[in-house]
This record gives C-alpha cells, sequence and structure tokens, in this order.
C-alpha cells in the first residue's frame, strides 16, 4: 500500500467533533493532516481554485444534496480528487446511491478507522489517471510539434506556440522558452501565462549571480533542474494568492551542445514528481528539433542530427516505400541493424507478409499528400510482435509534389500499462482482487438478459461478516485486511467457473450464482459457504473466528432488475443477523435456518 506522509483534506458539511474524529484518526499513524473545512458547496469554489487537495470528506444528512452539489463544484472547477462520503446521523444512503452521485466511496462514523486506507486506495487510482492524462496530452503535443517542423516554421512562431499550449493543456503558471547568447544572457523568445513574473528579471547561464537561478543552471548543467519559487520578480510586478512554488527548467540541446531552455512554474507540487520529469525530458528533445530546424538554414543536416539521437524510431523512405535513411532507435525497436535496413521496402517490419500486406490503409492517406497517425504492430527481428504508435507524413519538394515519407514511431507500453491498471482498478477491489460493485452489477445485468433469453434463473447472495469489527478493532488494519483476503479465497473456493463473488467493500460481500433457483441446490451451496467462512482463520500469532449472515435473492421471483435485487439481498441479510447470525435468510422469510 503506497504511504502517504501528508494528507490535505477538505471537509465539507462537517461538524468539528467529526472534524476532529476523522483527524485523529489519520494523525494517530503519524501523518501530517491540513484540513480545510466549508459549511457547504457554495463555498468550495475558492478552496479548489487556492488549494491543493488529496482528498474530499463530504456529509450526508440523508438527501444526498450536499453530496451532488460537491461532486458538481469538482466538475466545475476541473478537479479530480476523490469524494468520500461519510454518513452522519440518521443517513440511509447506500455505497451503490454515492457513487450513482459521483462519490468514490461511502463510509459511516463507525468506519472512521478506515478511512485511511480508502484515502489511499483513491489517490492511488486518481494518480494513475492523471499520469494517463499527461502522456495524452506529452503524445498530442509532440505530435503539434513534428507538424511545426514539417511545415518549416519560424523559431519564434513555434517558440510562442510551444509555450502557450504547454500552459494551456499542462496548466502551467508560466513558461518560457531562453536561448544561450554568447556573452552568459538567456534571451526569452517566447513565454506564455504571468509573463509578468519576467520583468524586469536578468536572465544568465553563466556563474554570475542571475545564472543559479533554474533556467541558467538548466542551461550551465546540461540537467533538468527542479528548485522552489522562482526568484522574487521586482516591486512594480503584480503577484496574486496562487504565487507560483516550483520551478523546472530543461535544457535544449543535443548531447553537449545546449542552445537554451524550457522553463515551466507551477504552484501543484506533483507537476514537477519523478515521472513528470522523464516525461518532459523527453518532450524537451522534440523542442530542441522544432527549434533547430527553425535556427539553421541548413535544416536537413540539423534536423537529421536531432533524429538520430531522439528517442523515438524514425526512418525516411522514398515514393515507393523503401527505406533511404533511419535513426539508432529504429535499431532497438526493431532488432534489424542499419544494413538489414537500408534499401529494404518498409514491409520488412509487416506482420503480414508481402508489401501490400503493410499498413494499406496508411499508404492510401499518405499518397493522397494527407499525414497519417495510429497505432500499429509490427512485427521484431526475433519474430515478437510490439505496438508503437507511428506517424507518416508525406514530404514535398518545392512543386508540392511527394518525394520521401518521414515514419516516426514512439513507445507506448507505458501507456498502456497504465491504461490497463486504470481499467483494472476501476472494476475490482484493490485488496482483495475481486470485482467490486461496478463489475458485479454489470454482470448480474448480464446474467439478467441472458435469463430472459434463455428462461432461466439464478440468485444474488449478500455477505456480512459476523465479529469482523471485533477483529479489526483489537489486531488492527493489517490483521482485518488478513482477514478479508483469507475470507475473498475461501468464497471462491466455494463457487463454480461461472459463478460472481465481490467485494462491496468493509465486510460486505456479495455473489451471483448463475442458474440458481430455490431448492436443495441453493441450500447446499450456501451452507457451503456459512462452513467455510465459521472455519478458524490464522492471522500470525492470533487465530480469529468470524461467521456469516447471508440474504438471498432470487431472479425473477424477488426482482427483475440489478438494484433490486441487492436491496432484497441486503434485507435478508439483515433478516439473517436479527435472527442469531451465521445463517442464510431467503427474501421474504421464505426459507431460513437456524
Amino acid at each position: 500500500m503506497r504511504l502517504m506522509k501528508q494528507i490535505r483534506i477538505l471537509f465539507v458539511g462537517l461538524d468539528d467533533s467529526v472534524v476532529e474524529s476523522v483527524s485523529s484518526a489519520l494523525e494517530a499513524g503519524q501523518r501530517k493532516l491540513t484540513c480545510l473545512s466549508v459549511v457547504d458547496a457554495t463555498s468550495m469554489d475558492e478552496v479548489l481554485l487556492n488549494q491543493r487537495l488529496d482528498v474530499l470528506l463530504v456529509s450526508d444528512v440523508g438527501s444526498g444534496v450536499l453530496v451532488k452539489e460537491s461532486i458538481a463544484a469538482l466538475h466545475r472547477n476541473g478537479k479530480d480528487i476523490p469524494c468520500i462520503v461519510l454518513l452522519a446521523g440518521q443517513s440511509t444512503m447506500s455505497l451503490s446511491q454515492a457513487i450513482e452521485y459521483g462519490a468514490h466511496d461511502c463510509l459511516g462514523m463507525s468506519d472512521v478507522d478506515r478511512i485511511y486506507q480508502t484515502i489511499v486506495r483513491e489517490s492511488g487510482a486518481a494518480a494513475l489517471r492523471h499520469n494517463v492524462r499527461e502522456q495524452i496530452i506529452t503524445d498530442f503535443l509532440l505530435q503539434e510539434i513534428d507538424h511545426y517542423i514539417l511545415n518549416s516554421y519560424a523559431l519564434g512562431t513555434i517558440a510562442e506556440k510551444i509555450c502557450q499550449r504547454l500552459a494551456e493543456l499542462f496548466e502551467f503558471k508560466l513558461t518560457c522558452i531562453g536561448m544561450k547568447k554568447n556573452g552568459g544572457e538567456v534571451e526569452v523568445v517566447a513565454a506564455a501565462g504571468e509573463v509578468n513574473r519576467l520583468m524586469g528579471m536578468k536572465l544568465r547561464w553563466d556563474d554570475k549571480e542571475e545564472g543559479n537561478q533554474a533556467i541558467g543552471l538548466a542551461i550551465r548543467e546540461n540537467r533538468s533542474i527542479v528548485l522552489g519559487e522562482l526568484d522574487s520578480p521586482p516591486a512594480h510586478a503584480q503577484r496574486n494568492d496562487s504565487a507560483v512554488c516550483k520551478t523546472m527548467a530543461i535544457p535544449l540541446g543535443i548531447e553537449s551542445d545546449v542552445i537554451g531552455a524550457l522553463m515551466m512554474c507551477s504552484d501543484n507540487e506533483s507537476d514537477f514528481d519523478e515521472l513528470a520529469v522523464r516525461r518532459l525530458t523527453a518532450f524537451a528533445a522534440r523542442v530542441t528539433v522544432a527549434l533547430l530546424s527553425a535556427q539553421e538554414t541548413q535544416e536537413l543536416r540539423l534536423m537529421e542530427a536531432a533524429m538520430s539521437n531522439a528517442a523515438n524510431a524514425m526512418f525516411i523512405t522514398d515514393r515507393d516505400g523503401f527505406i533511404i535513411w533511419m535513426n539508432k532507435e529504429l535499431i532497438r525497436f526493431s532488432g534489424y541493424d542499419f544494413d538489414e535496413v537500408i534499401g529494404k521496402h518498409a514491409s520488412l517490419f509487416s506482420k503480414e507478409q508481402g508489401q501490400d500486406g503493410y499498413w494499406p490503409e496508411a499508404w492510401k492517406v499518405v499518397e493522397a499528400g494527407k499525414p497519417w497517425r495510429g497505432d500499429v504492430v509490427n512485427t521484431h527481428k526475433s519474430g515478437t510482435l510490439y505496438t508503437v504508435m507511428q506517424s507518416i507524413s508525406p514530404l514535398f519538394d518545392q512543386h508540392h509534389e511527394i518525394t520521401n515519407f518521414l515514419v516516426v514511431q514512439q513507445d507506448i507500453s507505458d501507456r498502456q500499462r497504465l491504461e490497463e491498471e486504470i481499467h483494472y482498478l476501476a472494476y475490482h477491489d484493490m485488496l482483495t482482487n475481486l470485482p467490486n460493485r461496478m463489475l458485479f452489477q454489470d454482470r448480474v445485468q448480464q446474467e439478467i438478459v441472458h435469463s430472459k433469453r434463455n428462461k432461466a434463473k439464478f440468485a444474488v447472495v449478500f455477505i456480512d461478516l459476523d465479529g469482523f469489527k471485533e477483529v479489526n478493532d483489537t489486531r488492527g488494519h493489517a490483521g482485518g485486511d488478513k482477514l478479508l483476503q483469507t475470507i475473498a479465497k475461501r468464497l471462491r473456493a466455494c463457487l463454480r467457473e461461472g459463478d460472481t463473488v465481490a467485494r462491496l467493500g468493509g465486510d460486505e460481500f456479495t455473489i451471483l450464482l448463475t442458474g440458481m433457483e430455490q431448492g436443495e441446490g441453493l441450500e447446499r451451496v450456501l451452507n457451503k459457504i456459512i462452513n467455510s467462512v465459521a472455519q478458524p482463520c490464522p492471522l500470525g500469532e492470533f487465530t480469529a473466528s468470524v461467521t456469516a449472515s447471508i440474504g438471498v435473492s432470487l431472479y425473477p421471483a424477488d426482482a427483475t432488475g440489478v438494484e433490486k435485487l441487492l436491496l432484497h439481498a441486503d434485507a435478508a441479510m439483515y433478516q439473517a443477523k436479527q435472527a442469531g447470525k451465521n445463517r442464510f435468510v431467503l427474501y421474504g422469510n421464505l426459507l431460513g435456518q437456524s
């Protein structure tokens, strides 16, 4: 589990006693807290605008209005912050209702000691979503820069467009590009955002005092620099409440030949974390290509030098698709050496056989004089397949006749991995790796469609563990988590291949029993579950004992919709608890067991 040493929380509609209770539970783990509190959602806009937050804790007293208004405020301000509902008073809001409103989880005050685990889980998912969004934005910018290069934009125009797009897409407070001058000065050729912060500032890259700012250090030391707040501007420059707290500068150049630096400022500390530094450093290499191609008259020589050292695989073909130039990265991507590629047709990389099978749709587009981009599956020299994001751009002579094609291939394995992780997190419980409520409801809905078509029946089972809270209170979260993982494995072992067991949250589990109806078969499965759960659970030096209170609803006898089936199974489970626990009850008390 990812540890969070500092947590920034916004409490919405919670009284002081609840805030103090939650704070005490989190500070017990010696975590640093920053707690802000507003009485209602109308007061959130200013806080969201000026503060960086990790989580939103919202009160619900039964109506759900405050929850919906808080979610609306997050959307209005473009914030992807985990929202957790704390049930207060006589609130009857269920987890499914909270998720429907847009919240990420729902906890009662009796579960306040589980808030930290929930915050870590939802913050991790939000961080993954943030990384994917930034990767997509970076990919988009790289394609735009390719367009600037191929269309021979002037240096000033390219630099200005890059700064503007960085400020817009990443919401940086300030971006600028400074070029290295022979006398030790740094000339700002373009800037966007709060450019008044640069007014009156003397930027240098040599060892004078003014050269110790981020942009000067990046040029002088030829490495990415991340510092605290940008050096104070002169007294006449305007500053707002959201002052810059981080400055990052990345050198622009090829190997040791630095021509300038790209500088970005942000009031969000995570904008320049390790992953962002790697991504923006790679992005700066493409910025370098753009600036060099615009700066020098010998565009072809400089572009070839830049592309040869670029992180992406590149090659150029003639009009008929035969390769006449390639960079070193293509060797790493494809496994083929220079002499195995130069002079060969581009179909060398195709997973299909023959020239006609290689990107047929792409070639139709580029031969018509238009650029093409998309994900392509290629074949490595070893025979294994690999996927790249590929762009093909036609190159023209002075008569606008196509003479060559430039192919750029970008490794998207990190992006695919992040997308797969986010997809998994969206549908699974991180602790037990079981399906979560969303995936379970989807499978029940699929089973309803199947059962209608085949006139079949099935059962929805709702399970609550008796005695779990005592184990969690006495043995801590680690013991409680291990117990939940053990019970999850036991429940899976009780089921057939086509059945589904899910964890809704806390100690609540649900099961979908396909092709099941009331009778001995159902009773046998439920007794098997009860006996399995009741077995002692070794937790290191301690052995825990819990039992299961089970409620069951049947399709179509008890309900024909997902929500009703879950609601009825939940109601039957409460009957089982009231009847003495460690038993099952069918909805409507049609069947019970003592």
